[in-house]
């Protein structure tokens, strides 16, 4: 594992356990994500379009305050793109783990609670296939912030776990690559350097379980100033 990912890691970790008094739930999910990248050139004569991949996420809520939370979690997502030249498909395909915290505000109905999720994710880059353009793809960053919105719902039950869907639309805040780009993929002419900068977006689902933390409630406090004895009326 990079040192970058593990560094998430202890980050979110430390983020927990400071946080623990406030814990109010724990939970995973995972699902598809479909994903492309967006050139800011158009030189290259290639059209993306949506690759598919896979997400999973371990999560914690925070807060009691049945309207409004804030999650912190860890995410594993595969992103990148299908790169079309004419009628060639080739795939570039990018491994991110993601430091995630949004702020989660639900609406508590009698069967479901519907919520909405939004917040910032640090993407750490830590494994990548070129089929094309390697240079690019070479170069893009090892962190970047992307920003993330989503709508979920979760079962009302009167068991110990929650089910629970949720979708996401995420995008860069900071770009995936911003450099100079030449590539020396035989399946394309050489050309010309070009500044270029790439731009992720993708769209998530995913379904989990949430297991909810019950809190022990102290015993109210008696006052006994009168000395009484135990159990006198």
């Amino acid at each position: 594992m990079k040192r970058s990912a593990i560094t998430i890691l202890v980050i979110w970790l430390s983020v927990i356990s400071a946080h623990a008094q406030f814990f109010n739930a724990i939970g995973i999910a995972a699902g598809q994500s479909f994903s492309k990248e967006q050139w800011s050139t158009e030189q290259w004569q290639t059209q993306e379009k949506y690759l598919e991949g896979l997400n999973i996420a371990v999560f914690a809520d925070f807060f009691d305050n049945p309207n409004f939370q804030w999650r912190s979690e860890i995410m594993y997502n595969r992103l990148g793109t299908k790169e079309y030249v004419q009628t060639v498909q080739y795939v570039n395909k990018t491994d991110y783990l993601s430091f995630n915290n949004y702020f989660k505000c639900s609406l508590p109905l009698f069967s479901w609670t519907p919520y909405l999720l939004i917040g910032p994710r640090l993407e750490d880059l830590n494994d990548r296939v070129a089929g094309i353009f390697p240079d690019a793809i070479a170069g893009m960053k090892s962190l970047h912030l992307s920003a993330a919105v989503g709508i979920g719902i979760e079962k009302v039950t009167f068991g110990t776990l929650k089910p629970f869907l949720e979708v996401f639309y995420n995008r860069d805040i900071t770009p995936s690559f911003n450099g100079e780009v030449i590539s020396n993929s035989p399946n394309l002419m050489p050309g010309p350097t070009i500044a270029e900068k790439i731009m992720t977006q993708d769209v998530e689902w995913r379904v989990g379980l949430k297991l909810p933390l019950q809190r022990k409630t102290k015993c109210p406090h008696v006052d006994n100033s009168a000395g009484n004895p135990a159990g006198a009326k």
